[in-house]
């Protein structure tokens, strides 16, 4: 165990509280759906070309090439102040346009802004995913833990509206932009100096994860708490924000217990024992933490990443096999593949276009309490990503579940929520948000390892964004289906649409798409178990 009075051990769990903080503000879309409509009377537009400025948030975010070539030459700090100004130019400029201080704004440069807005979380979450892997190098999984805050993004910013204008400061997109242009700047210069004075030295306390895994459950559990508990609920919402950024930042207060737990523990054993060192480090020693990290490289190479054993019958994908590197023409005559590409379309893609259209939903059920719904979405999703990447820290090396089989287990319980949205009910309403938050999260976490492993890692990123580029495509379908038959219903163009009436096509049409999506996933399963076995 490390001394945790050095400076070293201290940097180190603030550097995690710092990254964990960044992630969880990297995700300045996360709001968007909420004021989009209230956006789209500012810039006098229609509900169908609001829907082309969520898709050009999203396609912004297909662009993690940029930064993930950049980041192999440029400094890692380079790679977060270039992200800061990009959000910070998306979405000010915006700001300064609805505050009347730039008074000509056209729709195409909205557009373009929205582009470069989006492409500025990729920027972000690079640089929080290089510095998670360089302080935590014998911790792989604290990577994939960090990345799991990006769900928390809603919440935070909702809070943060709430404790500035309370629950009307929804109805001011400008409260929206604006926060969505300073917080992820003030809290990115922050970090990138902590950071810069730790020098991303490598973090070898033996019991980070089973830590770091416990501070990000109770930090689920308060924010979920947040909404259904009446004590927090009663707080002001000054008081709520503070309370729930400091639960996001407890990592940073693990040195602090750990060293009063060293002297506590240290001044009893001086008066039983002679004093002993306090860390022991011998050549027998780094010797066997040496072989053991030699072994667990081996068994990652020949388990072909976490433990997965390629079969030599395997099924041939015309010239390559899974678990082989499958370049773009490889990857385009794969059916594995395509069946991978609408799995996500018809899964966690469908979970994001609700998501976009929450506020709709909630209002032509009668249900104003938007910010509650967008906490239930967040923290579900927060909870499906930590619990799986828990399943994977350790199941690793023992083949219990298969991640397409996982995926199907996950992909099962998504129609059935759209299927309860019909009914109309409150109680239905919360339980499919939870529901479709929790699914669409988890199986947005296997993604990167999924493709890693059936289609090999050394282009991983160009075929996760292929796969990713259903998110543009169906947030532009779907949203135009549900702008249609909501204003056929009667909302018109920015009325309100009251009734049953208003998304039930839409709820039949989504829940028939995402059952195809589950069948897919169980094909997938059946034709990938030879690799897995």
């Amino acid at each position: 165990m490390s001394n945790p009075l050095s400076s070293k051990y201290q940097l180190s769990w603030l550097s995690l509280g710092g990254i964990i903080l960044l992630q969880s503000v990297s995700v300045t879309s996360s709001l968007f759906s909420t004021y989009s409509s209230l956006l789209g009377k500012q810039f006098s537009i229609s509900r169908v070309q609001v829907i082309n400025l969520i898709v050009a948030l999203e396609t912004g975010k297909l662009f993690e090439w940029f930064p993930s070539a950049a980041a192999d030459r440029l400094p890692p700090w380079t790679i977060l102040l270039i992200g800061l100004s990009f959000g910070s130019v998306g979405y000010g400029v915006q700001y300064l346009y609805i505050a009347d201080k730039i008074h000509t704004l056209s729709y195409w440069q909205v557009f373009l802004l929205c582009l470069l807005a989006g492409n500025s979380i990729c920027w972000i979450q690079t640089y929080c995913y290089f510095a998670a892997v360089t302080n935590f190098n014998k911790h792989k999984n604290i990577a994939a833990l960090i990345s799991c805050y990006s769900a928390l993004g809603r919440k935070v910013y909702t809070s943060l509206v709430e404790g500035i204008q309370g629950r009307i400061g929804f109805e001011n997109p400008s409260t929206c932009l604006l926060l969505n242009c300073l917080v992820p700047a003030s809290v990115g210069l922050v970090v990138v100096l902590i950071v810069g004075c730790s020098k991303l030295t490598e973090h070898t306390e033996t019991d980070i994860f089973p830590i770091a895994f416990s501070i990000a459950v109770a930090t689920g559990v308060y924010a979920m708490l947040g909404n259904t508990v009446q004590p927090i609920k009663n707080m002001s919402p000054q008081l709520q924000v503070v309370t729930f950024m400091l639960v996001i930042m407890l990592p940073i207060a693990v040195p602090l217990v750990k060293a009063a737990h060293w002297l506590i523990i240290g001044r009893w054993r001086s008066k039983i024992t002679p004093e002993l060192p306090c860390v022991v480090t011998t050549a027998n020693c780094i010797t066997v933490i040496k072989g053991i990290d030699d072994m667990n490289e081996e068994v990652g190479e020949d388990g072909k990443r976490a433990g997965v054993k390629v079969n030599e019958g395997m099924e041939k994908v015309g010239k390559v096999k899974l678990g082989d590197e499958h370049g773009v023409k490889n990857i385009m005559m794969s059916l594995d593949f395509w069946l991978f590409f609408w799995v996500n379309a018809c899964g966690p893609m469908l979970g994001l276009v609700y998501v976009n259209n929450l506020r709709r939903i909630s209002e032509s059920h009668g249900n104003y309490e938007v910010s509650s719904l967008l906490a239930v979405s967040s923290t579900s999703g927060f909870f499906g990503r930590i619990f799986l990447v828990l399943f994977e820290e350790y199941t690793r090396r023992r083949s219990i579940l298969s991640k397409p089989a996982s995926i199907v287990l996950m992909m099962i319980p998504m129609p059935v929520s759209f299927f309860l949205l019909i009914n109309g009910s409150k109680t239905g309403l919360y339980i499919s948000t939870g529901i479709l938050g929790a699914c669409s999260g988890a199986i947005r976490a296997t993604t990167a390892s999924t493709i890693s492993e059936l289609f090999g890692p050394q282009n991983s990123v160009v075929n996760q964004n292929i796969v990713l580029t259903n998110i543009p495509i169906g947030t532009l379908l779907f949203g135009y289906l549900d702008v249609i038959n909501y204003e056929t219903g009667g909302g018109g163009n920015y009325g309100i649409c009251k009734g049953f009436e208003c998304h039930h096509k839409t709820f039949i049409i989504w829940g028939s798409i995402s059952s195809i999506g589950t069948i897919l996933s169980f094909i997938l399963h059946l034709r990938t178990r030879k690799f897995y076995s």
